[in-house]
């Protein structure tokens, strides 16, 4: 009869070998919520940067235009990055660039140095979350469970972050900035102790091989989704706090409610549906929701009470959208999930970054509702052409040999 302290000397070392990676794995997780936080501590301060600094609506959606625009470009490289220089010290590389630049974006005093300093951010950002998901996914093992890991960071991170930024950001906007730069050095020291996974030697790819993944009609379907949808994320994100008009504290608040429910469809939601629901058919259905809510928020005569409420429960479906939409992007490429990775990443950032000047420019231009417009047509994009691929994209799904 065994006991433990009988157990065969290379058992006990692959238990060990599961521990560490399972710690690594949760250090991996902590740092990537860290740097989400990043992402939304900066959205209840938007109006106040713009009162203080006398910025027009263009002007400060150029804060997140910058850091979304530079991350759409860098992360062709990153994987390609990642390879030569080894995953971990590209992630601690990319942690370190973003403390340094959310310290300068808290000490600089006016608008052309934070949109300078946000890119700064965007470049160690863009070095950091497509190289954690690669993590993660060689870590955990299980792509599905892997990337619900992932979102629900990010779902967490979303939520947190401009909660800290509403409360640090009600004594003043440069001290959010300072908050998060701390807290990337707790991110770094988290990684730099915990992630000692060795890593398997890869060939390095040419930057290349990520265009050739768009020959995959499939994965070319879902990177342009991706693209139109997060077009519609970010102008959510970045042009809602000036169109609510609410103090920097309920701004906070108002987004920490969405980015809980974020989570939520991020993680729960997203799993229970994908083994039910074929999931082409849980992506046109949240999509059509999605541009029903812009129409919503930007032309029906509702109380604003009630435009806030739809904010926040339309994390919900933005959740949902996120899990989906990695999931597939990794399952139906059959390629290396770095290259994968990083072509999915460049067309989803590129959505971004277009998002918020053009919501600054056309509210300027047409008035304040009409940004929700081009929300809407965007994402009602998405639902036309993922109706129009969803047989090639179901199919490439199901003949992943990754998937369940």
């Amino acid at each position: 009869m065994s006991t433990p302290s009988s157990l065969h000397p290379a058992a006990s070392a692959d238990v060990g070998s599961s521990a560490r990676q399972g710690v690594a794995a949760w250090a991996i997780t902590a740092a990537c919520l860290i740097v989400f936080m990043g992402i939304g501590v900066v959205d209840p301060i938007l109006p106040e940067i713009g009162h203080q600094l006398g910025a027009t609506p263009t002007q400060v959606e150029l804060l997140f235009t910058t850091y979304l625009g530079v991350m759409a470009v860098m992360t062709l490289f990153a994987g390609n990055i990642g390879t030569r220089l080894g995953r971990r010290r590209v992630a601690l590389l990319g942690l370190a660039l973003i403390a340094v630049f959310a310290l300068a974006c808290g000490l600089s005093g006016s608008i052309p140095a934070l949109a300078v300093f946000r890119g700064g951010w965007g470049l160690g950002s863009a070095l950091f979350t497509p190289t954690a998901l690669v993590l993660l996914l060689a870590l955990i093992g299980h792509a599905e469970k892997a990337i619900m890991r992932y979102e629900a960071a990010i779902g967490l991170g979303m939520s947190m972050g401009p909660l800290l930024g509403g409360v640090l950001g009600s004594h003043g906007w440069r001290f959010p900035f300072l908050g998060a730069a701390a807290l990337m050095l707790l991110a770094l020291a988290a990684v730099a102790v915990f992630v000692r996974v060795p890593e398997k030697r890869e060939p390095v790819r040419p930057v290349g091989d990520v265009f050739r993944a768009y020959r995959h009609p499939a994965f070319l379907a879902v990177g342009i989704t991706g693209l139109l949808y997060y077009f519609g994320f970010f102008l959510l994100l970045g042009y809602t706090p000036l169109f609510l008009h609410l103090s920097t504290l309920g701004l906070g608040l108002t987004f920490f409610g969405w980015g809980l429910l974020l989570g939520l469809g991020s993680t729960l939601l997203a799993e229970r549906l994908l083994h039910r629901v074929r999931a082409s058919r849980i992506v046109i259905g949240a999509l059509a929701g999605l541009t029903l809510l812009f129409v919503l928020l930007g032309f029906a005569p509702l109380a604003s009470g009630v435009k806030i409420a739809l904010v926040v429960l339309s994390g919900t479906l933005f959740g949902l959208m996120n899990a989906l939409l990695t999931t597939l992007s990794v399952e139906v490429s059959h390629m290396p999930r770095a290259t994968a990775t990083s072509a999915y990443n460049f067309l989803r950032w590129l959505g971004a970054a277009a998002a918020p000047v053009t919501s600054g420019v056309v509210a300027e231009r047409l008035g304040a509702p009409v940004p929700y417009a081009f929300g809407a047509v965007a994402v009602a994009l998405a639902v036309l052409l993922m109706a129009l691929a969803a047989r090639p994209i179901d199919a490439a799904r199901s003949s992943d040999p990754h998937v369940h």
